[in-house]
Formats: C-alpha cells, sequence, structure tokens
C-alpha cells in the first residue's frame, strides 16, 4: 500500500540496490483474493522475488535481500548484532507511532511524545558513540533504512492531533544531522511519503472515507 511504513521500507531497500521490481498496490479495504494466495494473512508488504520465492514482513523481507543481493551491503558485521539490537528496541516506537495513528493510544499527544523522546535517546547516543553521520557508517546502513519511513512521518502526528508535538530538538543534535543528512540521499528522495498525504489517509479512515485505488 502506497502509503504503508513498512513497505515503503522495501522499496528505499531496492532504490538503494537498485534492483529491479515492480510494484503491486493492494486495496486493503478489498483485498484480492489471489493477494492471500502468495500471503494468507492479507498482510503488507509481501516480496515475489523472480524464482518464484516468497517473503512477508518486512525486516523478514529486508534481510532477504541483502543476503541474495549483496551489493551494495547494509549490514555490516562489526555493528550488525547491535544494529538488530536497537532495531528491536526501535519496534517499540513503532508499536507507539501506530497506537496513535489508529485511535488506540488515548493519551495526550505530550505525554506520547515524552515517552518517545526518552526511547530516542538511546539512539542519540549511539550516533554520538559511533561518530558517523549514518548508523551504517559514512553510508546508509540497514538501521537507518528501516527506521526512516516512521521519522519522515513524524509530522503527520501534529496534523491528525491538531496540536503542536513541542519536541525537544536540542536535546538530540545528532539525531538532527542524521535526519537531514538522509533527506539528502537521493533514493530517499525518490521514494518520498508526504506526510500531509500520510496524515489525511489517516484522517480519512477514521471517517470509512478511503478509496484505496485513488491513493
Amino acid at each position: 500500500m502506497k502509503y504503508c511504513p513498512f513497505a515503503h521500507r522495501i522499496r528505499l531497500i531496492l532504490a538503494y540496490k537498485k534492483i529491479p521490481h515492480d510494484i503491486v498496490n493492494i486495496n486493503l479495504k478489498n483485498k484480492p483474493e489471489w493477494y492471500y494466495e502468495i500471503n494468507p494473512e492479507g498482510k503488507v508488504p509481501a516480496l515475489v522475488d523472480a524464482d518464484g520465492e516468497v517473503v512477508t514482513d518486512s525486516i523478514a523481507i529486508a534481510n532477504y535481500i541483502e543476503e541474495k543481493y549483496p551489493e551494495p551491503r547494509l549490514y555490516h558485521e562489526e555493528t550488525k548484532a547491535r544494529d538488530l539490537e536497537l532495531l528491536d528496541h526501535y519496534s517499540k516506537i513503532v508499536s507507539i507511532f501506530s497506537g496513535c495513528v489508529h485511535g488506540n493510544d488515548k493519551r495526550p499527544l505530550h505525554e506520547v511524545v515524552a515517552e518517545i523522546s526518552s526511547l530516542l535517546v538511546e539512539f542519540e547516543e549511539e550516533l554520538k558513540e559511533r561518530g558517523t553521520e549514518f548508523f551504517g557508517g559514512a553510508e546508509v546502513g540497514m538501521l537507518d533504512i528501516l527506521m526512516w519511513p516512521w521519522v519522515e512521518r513524524r509530522r503527520a502526528l501534529v496534523l491528525i492531533y491538531k496540536e503542536p508535538t513541542n519536541f525537544s530538538n536540542e536535546k538530540f543534535p545528532h539525531s538532527l544531522k542524521w535526519v537531514q543528512a538522509m533527506k539528502a540521499q537521493p533514493f530517499v528522495q525518490e521514494n518520498l511519503c508526504s506526510h500531509e498525504k500520510f496524515a489525511q489517509l489517516i484522517i480519512d479512515l477514521k471517517a470509512g472515507n478511503v478509496d484505496y485505488d485513488k491513493l
């Protein structure tokens, strides 16, 4: 689905590695029967490789692509274990964000932002310790890409909640430099997801007014 952050992860990896591919967007309100033959759970994304291999779940797909199409490398042996640990910790932020946009988290926005900020401290400290522009070093790595879709959508919360986030930028200087460096990457620019359009999708979803075929 065009605005799904999990599918966005895979589009970014395919673009970064310059792997030729076709994209088929799925109407999540009216999923075609043939898609359940690919992924019985009906979730997106799913990857069907040229040899017919089917892989589902964004992290599993990312790791599959990295193994089968290794160049350019996104994992580095010296940091891979820590990257996977950080990715697991980042899943907490993903869960909180999802709860907010889908209305399952009823807390005021300032409480949500406070929790997310507390979780982001670990990532700020990691960038400081590594002393590199990206988590991958001088070049983008797997952790950078797998984190990015939610960073790109962060400003949607302002539009969904209709109030400022009051996020303390001064506490995260290394992270803010990282955001600017990611924004400058051509493969990121080619796969931009407008936070305004994402926010409108969420608002329309809550109102039951989404036409997936026109996204």
